[in-house]
């Protein structure tokens, strides 16, 4: 018979075999089957699949009987990929109503464009249980007494605490089990809140199960090749979105506008964007609680985390600023800076090109370099350095208290399942050591090959990157020849900025345009690699993509800090890349460029992503309602949210993204920009409500995703904190003038007079070869930087300082890493409230088995009892019963009686509600009198 197949199980097979909306189109399975087959026909003529041609209320979340509440919404076009895109719809559709989901479907004539068809997609209570049971989701069973203070509330007064809360209060905490409907058709109140059906699943709950069940339907006829999930449909344009509806609109009622309070807002929407959406509410802290249960853990991981590591960055600002006011407090008192611009003629520089003229030392470059190269940076740069390992170390301890406080500790572990991108691909089962569950897998050699040739096309376009990095260096030299030959040439100060800034800008539209690029290319990478678990594939994508990004915004930067200036030989005997000699640094030295090439891209890029984060998506959805603005408010919800943005494939992954390159600026090349945590900290307070606003009200609500942490970026920032040690000790010994100073303050003169002397070397202009028209004067001699690779004193000073340098590398990182292992050791992971309440969590959960095993013998017991007493005929019924309700075994534990009424039976699985009506009863004794197989009996009467 053809037909559209499906897995089924438990309360699936009882809910279709005995609901009435199948009984034309459902053939009952036996005993031992493992699917049902659903005929399929041009036209679907099922109760669960419905559709009016009737206006639809406004600002509904619910069916057009106002009782099914819509947990998704599918929405396609008649005019995309023709007559096979419909037949898809179809059996996809009809498979949807196979697994238990009812669909509702709305003409386009009430669309926004009149092309756009919706279906509205509920889920059952039946299914929701079962979806919950095979997702191991957790349900609360107790509350806790009391709720874990956080430090700054036990540190800081009520009224120095009060106007920095968040407005909504927090939710109660819970003690939770994983979800399993024995204990639920045992005992409505063995769950919080059980007996309400409606509610018992949150929103972001039934969303979940019904996205799994979309993303595990069959969308292809048995004889094909089967094929799976709404991700390929949308793929394919069979269906042009699919997402569930936020909760209300972000509009208050008459009601709610006369008492504007949080709590007395329905919709959990608005009462988010009041209380954390609005910018206004920048100083208050997020309600987290909320954000999870609206969004899902992984949403509310990325604010939590980026909440916390603002917080954090407070401290460093300020010292920051410190350390920029310091250098501005000496700023004219700086004897280096005196000695040079009382002397000017002293300092005639030799050309830095073959076209270029003399310059003259930059006395307002020396003294804006002190700003950023003095000494308090060295300072500041140690105690960023114990920041970052201090920061991680006390988010570790947060994430892992959240983790706990929202159920989540340990999923990854045990509790994900695989993609079904990687059920499909998978070529055999294996048991789950952890779980002892058979799961498909992938063999290890198949992937290798895959995995290795990912990582070598990775490889490749990084050197793309490497190779973008020395044309813009070309770039460089070219334009200061050009500069030469113009006016421009004879302020020294002006035509430096003009070459860093138009590099630096350069080197950034190479990096935009390079990162839309292997964008694209890591994500068919990693789908190429078939990994089993969303986490895997999200942590294989986030690596290759910060990878290629570390390289795309930091190898200038590391260009400027560690090669400019220090391979292009002395006069005149220069070296030369394409017959032109290589880049100098600054006549003020190589830090104030290295402190320009950061500001334009960490500022720049800041600034970028902002306007395309809020500023794109609003102008999209303006130009998507602009030609009936008027009409969009009478639109129903779903065509609304059509409207909006959809929410991105890789969910907060630009977000994070963007977060760790962001840290890795203030941490990596803080020593040459103290600023940058003050800027950080800036861009932050604005990116939370960004986000927030962003996520809101501009585009579609998330599907909520279940996670224990950050993933991958945690350990990314790790490495980044170990890098910025090296980094900064590096930049302070061989960039900054800090060594040679020392050295001269403890060798020559502690004053740092003669300093700049010190540090030029000196080349009679007779060896240039260079014509008058460069306009030297009288001058017979011109200095340049270094002199230390020609120095012929004995012993040799560059020796001092070479050792100086390496010494200073050595004590800076060891103390650094000494520190930072102390405080690692000092500090737990897991906080002892939290180990405390796992703990705790544990006993109940023993306490609940043992309770478990007790009340298992008592029902063997009863049932034993029960079933004697009856007669044989209604034995054999309820045992029945109990095989369709148990997916083909019958369950030990299972009570059963019967109702005065002898025309109704009762079954203790089933609440009141499902009582199985006298009809079916009927049919049971009917089929038993004539020895009839269930299989023969349901076709016997065609059902």
């Amino acid at each position: 018979m053809d037909g559209i197949e499906f897995p089924i199980s438990g309360l699936q097979i009882a809910g279709i075999w005995m609901s009435r909306a199948l009984q034309r189109n459902v053939m009952a399975p036996s005993r031992s089957a493992k699917y049902i087959v659903i005929p399929y026909s041009d036209k679907i003529n099922l109760d669960n699949l419905t559709a009016s041609d009737d206006k639809p209320p406004l600002n509904s979340s619910y069916f057009r009987d106002g009782k099914r509440k819509i947990d998704f919404v599918l929405a396609y076009r008649l005019d995309c990929c023709g007559g096979q895109a419909e037949t898809k719809r179809r059996i996809f559709e009809a498979n949807l109503c196979g697994r238990g989901l009812q669909l509702e479907h709305e003409s386009a004539e009430h669309s926004s464009d009149n092309n756009t068809y919706f279906v509205k997609i509920h889920c059952p209570f039946e299914v929701l249980c079962s979806g919950a049971e095979q997702m191991n989701l957790k349900m609360p069973f107790k509350e806790e007494s009391s709720r874990k203070q956080s430090f700054m509330s036990k540190m800081l007064p009520e009224f120095l605490r009060k106007p920095f809360e968040s407005p909504l209060e927090p939710l109660p905490q819970v003690y939770t089990s994983v979800f399993h409907m024995s204990k639920l058709m045992r005992s409505q109140n063995y769950y919080i809140g059980a007996a309400n059906r409606e509610n018992f699943f949150t929103t972001a709950q039934r969303i979940q199960i019904v996205y799994a069940i979309l993303q595990r339907t069959a969308h292809t006829p048995p004889d094909a090749e089967k094929k799976i999930g709404i991700q390929r449909l949308l793929n394919t344009r069979v269906y042009v979105s699919a997402f569930p509806l936020h909760d209300g609109n972000l509009e208050l009622t008459k009601e709610e506008a006369e008492k504007p309070h949080y709590d007395t807002v329905v919709s959990a929407r608005m009462r988010l964007y009041l209380a954390w959406g609005k910018f206004a509410m920048w100083k208050h802290a997020q309600p987290l609680d909320h954000i999870r249960k609206y969004f899902g853990e992984k949403v509310s991981f990325y604010f939590c985390w980026l909440g916390f590591y603002t917080a954090w960055l407070i401290v460093p600002s300020i010292v920051g600023v410190i350390c920029f006011l310091y250098g501005i407090a000496t700023f004219s008192n700086n004897e280096i800076a005196d000695g040079i611009c009382n002397n000017k003629e002293d300092f005639l520089m030799c050309p830095k090109c073959d076209k270029c003229g003399f310059e003259v030392l930059s006395c307002p470059g020396v003294r804006i370099s002190h700003l950023f190269d003095n000494q308090f940076t060295v300072a500041f740069s140690v105690f960023m350095s114990i920041w970052a390992r201090l920061f991680l170390e006390f988010w570790k301890r947060e994430q892992s208290s959240k983790a706990f406080e929202w159920d989540t500790l340990g999923f990854e572990d045990q509790d994900e399942p695989p993609r079904p991108q990687y059920e499909q691909r998978a070529t055999e089962m294996v048991v789950n050591p952890v779980t002892h569950k058979t799961e498909p897998r992938i063999p290890g050699s198949a992937r290798y090959f895959r995995v290795c040739s990912a990582f070598m096309v990775s490889i490749f376009m990084i050197s793309l990157v490497i190779a973008a990095v020395l044309g813009v260096v070309v770039y460089r030299l070219a334009i200061r020849s050009v500069i030469a030959d113009t006016s421009i040439n004879d302020d020294i100060t002006l035509s430096s900025i003009i070459i860093s800034g138009t590099g630096a800008t350069a080197n950034f539209i190479f990096i935009l345009c390079m990162s839309t690029i292997y964008y694209k290319l890591a994500h068919f990478l990693t789908d190429w690699e078939m990994h089993r678990t969303q986490t895997e594939y999200e942590d294989a994508l986030s690596f290759k993509m910060y990878m290629f990004q570390f390289v795309n915004f930091y190898s200038s930067i590391f260009y400027i800090a560690f090669v400019q200036g220090r391979f292009n030989g002395i006069p005149p005997d220069y070296n030369t890349i394409f017959s032109y000699r290589q880049e100098e640094c600054g006549t003020f030295g190589c830090l104030l460029d290295l402190c320009i090439q950061l500001f334009v891209i960490m500022v720049g890029k800041q600034t970028i992503g902002n306007f395309l984060e809020l500023g794109v998506p609003r102008l999209k959805v303006w130009l998507k309602g602009r030609t009936n603005e008027e009409n969009v408010k009478c639109l129903p919800n779903w065509d609304q949210e059509f409207l909006l943005e959809p929410w991105p494939e890789d969910g907060l992954f630009d977000e994070y993204l963007e977060m760790v390159i962001q840290y890795g600026f203030i941490t990596i090349f803080v020593a040459c920009f103290p600023l940058a945590p003050l800027f950080a900290l800036a861009n932050n307070i604005i990116e939370i409500r960004l986000d927030a606003n962003k996520i809101l009200c501009s585009t579609r609500r998330c599907v909520p995703e279940r996670a224990e942490d950050i993933g991958i970026w945690y350990s990314i920032l790790e490495k980044v904190s170990t890098i910025a040690v090296i980094c900064n000790a590096c930049i302070i010994a061989f960039t900054s003038e800090f060594i040679p100073r020392m050295v001269y303050m403890y060798t020559v003169d502690y004053n740092l007079t003669g300093f700049a002397n010190y540090t030029l070397g000196r080349c009679p202009i007779s060896k240039l070869n260079l014509s008058t028209e460069l306009g030297y004067g009288n001058a017979t001699e011109c200095r340049y930087r270094p002199h230390l690779t020609t120095d012929t004193s004995s012993p040799p000073i560059w020796m001092q300082i070479t050792a100086a340098r390496l010494g200073f590398i050595l004590v800076f990182e060891h103390f650094v890493f000494f520190v930072t292992d102390v405080v690692d050791w000092l500090i737990p992971d897991i906080p002892e409230h939290v180990q405390t309440a796992i703990e705790r969590e544990k006993y109940l959960g023993k306490e609940a088995l043992n309770a478990k095993e007790v009340d298992n013998e008592q029902h063997d017991k009863n049932k034993s009892t029960v079933l004697s007493a009856l007669p044989e005929e209604n034995s054999v019924i309820l045992s029945e019963v109990d095989d369709v309700k148990g997916g083909g075994a019958t369950r030990a534990n299972s009570v059963t009686s019967v109702n005065p009424d002898k025309s109704k039976l009762v079954h203790p699985h089933l609440s009141p509600v499902d009582t199985i009506s006298p009809e079916v009863s009927a049919g049971i004794m009917d089929r038993q009198q004539r020895g009839l197989t269930p299989s023969d009996y349901m076709s016997e009467n065609n059902v």
